[in-house]
């Protein structure tokens, strides 16, 4: 079983991280948006111009519908809403096979050689070529392996969400709780203490009745002062 993430490069939060991803995400959407419209409807040449126009289209259809995708995103990490969460993290899935299917069209069908410039050509171009093919592949990869990344960073805060966020669901409550109160009151989170049981506080009673932070659970203590415990059941004198 995959565990998942509990931080964001080696040391920021996965609420962070999803709002990284979601504002690259943004960018990126926006980027191709602009530049689509740029080539189609007004005609003015800028990146991915020679790009055929069906490509294009799709191209800007799809990261328009992202827009919805990135809001209901952006409603999950404020609000902890994991349902939210759940549809941006689909979207970055499709994503991820439309991008992988293009690239490896791309790579089958384009000779990246044709792209040489002149200045590397004239060097050789059987080496200009074998390396421009290396460069071509390790950019794949790494862009495969980033996007991988932001999936999982994703998948884990919809997984850290789906179990309580971390200790923050219930914890707000007895927060609030307490401000009416005056902030008299001493409340601990199911995840301090041994197997997240919580502390005992200052009260008579410990937190989680029941658990092993509850003293003389096991017989230990007599209830009512007595000294006899019948095991069987039914009682004998019945």
């Amino acid at each position: 079983m995959v565990k998942p993430l509990n931080q964001f490069c080696c040391g920021c939060s996965l609420p962070f991280g999803v709002y990284f991803v979601l504002l690259l995400t943004f960018v990126q959407n926006m980027f191709y948006v602009v530049t689509v419209t740029s080539n189609v409807i007004f005609k003015v040449p800028t990146f991915g111009y020679s790009t055929p126009l069906a490509d294009q289209t799709f191209n800007a259809a799809w990261c328009l519908v992202g827009l919805c995708f990135m809001v209901s995103g952006v409603l999950g990490v404020r609000y902890k809403l994991e349902p939210h969460m759940r549809l941006f993290l689909y979207y970055l899935m499709v994503t991820f096979v439309i991008d992988a299917v293009y690239m490896i069209m791309y790579f089958v069908a384009e000779d990246s050689c044709k792209l040489l410039p002149d200045v590397l050509a004239s060097q050789g171009s059987a080496f200009a070529c074998g390396f421009t093919r290396i460069m071509t592949i390790a950019f794949m990869v790494l862009v495969t392996v980033i996007e991988a990344y932001f999936i999982f960073v994703v998948w884990s805060y919809c997984e850290d969400l789906e179990v309580g966020g971390a200790g923050e669901g219930f914890q707000d409550l007895l927060e609030a709780l307490d401000a009416q109160k005056g902030g008299q009151g001493n409340f601990g989170s199911y995840s301090d203490g041994l197997f997240g049981v919580g502390g005992s506080g200052e009260g008579p009673f410990p937190v989680n009745y029941g658990s092993i932070a509850t003293p003389g659970i096991g017989g230990s203590t007599p209830i009512f002062g007595g000294s006899y415990h019948e095991t069987d059941y039914p009682p004998k004198g019945m």
